[in-house]
């Protein structure tokens, strides 16, 4: 089972805060259905979606961040299911599609404003894994 750990600082932008702010305690959560663990900050909450790992986080100043995990139930490639977002939100023009890897499989990275809220960005892996794709999605 492979553990994924999400630096969420990075997402938030909050690395330059890291020296001010106590070192945050991470809590796992598994998923049997997934096959995975997921290590998030203590003070991000569980939100219930089926067939899903997420989770979200909202600070006093009004910002919000979160994570999702989900196996795809397309049939297909990676190719396909990164076209397949692009198709379905419009091809937003600032959106910007390359090759990852994540835990050394490989990936598809697509990152831009979130066509539903222009304030937030997105970052989404399209992974290639033994067990199908797998879909991780990034949002602050």
């Amino acid at each position: 089972m492979k553990t994924l750990v999400v630096a969420m600082a990075v997402l938030l932008g909050a690395g330059k805060l890291a020296n001010a702010a106590p070192k945050p305690k991470w809590v796992s959560f598994k998923s049997n259905l997934l096959n995975i663990v997921v290590s998030v900050p203590s003070d991000w909450m569980a939100t219930k979606i089926p067939k899903a790992l997420a989770f979200h986080y909202d600070d006093l100043t009004g910002g919000t961040a979160g994570i999702g995990i989900l196996k795809s139930s397309q049939i297909g490639s990676i190719q396909e299911a990164a076209d397949k977002e692009f198709q379905i939100a419009g091809r937003p023009a600032d959106w910007v599609r390359g090759n990852a890897t994540v835990g050394g499989m490989k990936a598809i990275k697509i990152a831009g404003m979130d066509a539903k809220d222009p304030s937030k960005r997105i970052v989404h892996y399209y992974v290639e894994t033994p067990n199908g794709i797998y879909i991780i999605q990034c949002i602050g």
